[in-house]
């Protein structure tokens, strides 16, 4: 009797471990199809560096349109993320605020640029750090200037707050995660408001930035120069 309560035993405790393996390995397999289904965004973000954002103690840089193979404006900006004060020196005159305070006509219009010019420089980065944003993904989509199959990923945003409330933007990447191009919909419009290449990337204490865009008929250019990157000490 007691050899076979020992072997009941014994089968039961098979059948459990059995059945918590089958538990972990569900809950693995859970877990992966999670990380899955939200990583494009981060495989992105990952792959322009964002990881190594938390050591940046400061970033300069200049943010420049050409129109027809000449310069037409230059804004230069100096911003410390820790602490959210920008600097900008643009046509002779110099303007400094935080963003965490209230800002003035003058401050609020030159943060308008600020955010702009922003999103230019690291893109990848806004499709995790923004809020109040959709984002959908696509296999296999023809780019507006290539004409290749990229793989596409759109971050819309809401109606409320922020710059350009209702904005989207489709954005091509290739197998290895990095941007070829994009296209830009105001007001999530079905036609295409403004679509350039990324080009010339350039990584600087880890953050990888594509330096160059050219609209379909190279006539307007936007790039950046005098890229710096200040770590934290």
């Amino acid at each position: 009797m007691k050899k076979a309560f020992l072997l009941l035993s014994i089968i039961a405790l098979i059948t459990s471990c059995k059945n918590d393996s089958k538990s972990q390995n569900s809950l693995d397999n859970e877990i992966e199809k999670e990380t899955a289904a939200l990583t494009i965004a981060q495989h992105l973000a990952e792959n322009a560096g964002i990881s190594n954002w938390d050591n940046v103690e400061e970033i300069k840089f200049s943010f420049n349109v050409g129109k027809d193979g000449r310069t037409v404006l230059t804004r230069n900006w100096k911003w410390n993320p820790n602490t959210d004060s920008v600097q900008l020196i643009a046509l002779g005159d110099t303007i400094n605020y935080n963003r965490n305070s209230k800002l003035d006509s003058i401050q609020a219009s030159t943060d308008r640029g600020f955010i702009n010019d922003v999103y230019w420089l690291i893109p990848e980065f806004k499709l995790v750090w923004d809020e109040g944003t959709e984002i959908t993904e696509k296999k296999s989509q023809i780019a507006p200037i290539s004409k290749e199959k990229l793989d596409m990923i759109t971050i819309l945003y809401n109606n409320e707050g922020g710059y350009t409330p209702g904005d989207a933007y489709d954005i091509y990447y290739d197998k290895d995660h990095k941007f070829k191009e994009w296209a830009y919909r105001s007001k999530n419009d079905s036609v295409i408001t403004m679509a350039t290449t990324f080009k010339e990337y350039k990584t600087i204490e880890g953050i990888t930035i594509a330096t160059d865009h050219l609209t379909p008929d190279g006539f307007t250019r936007i790039n950046f120069t005098d890229i710096e990157i200040i770590k934290k000490k």
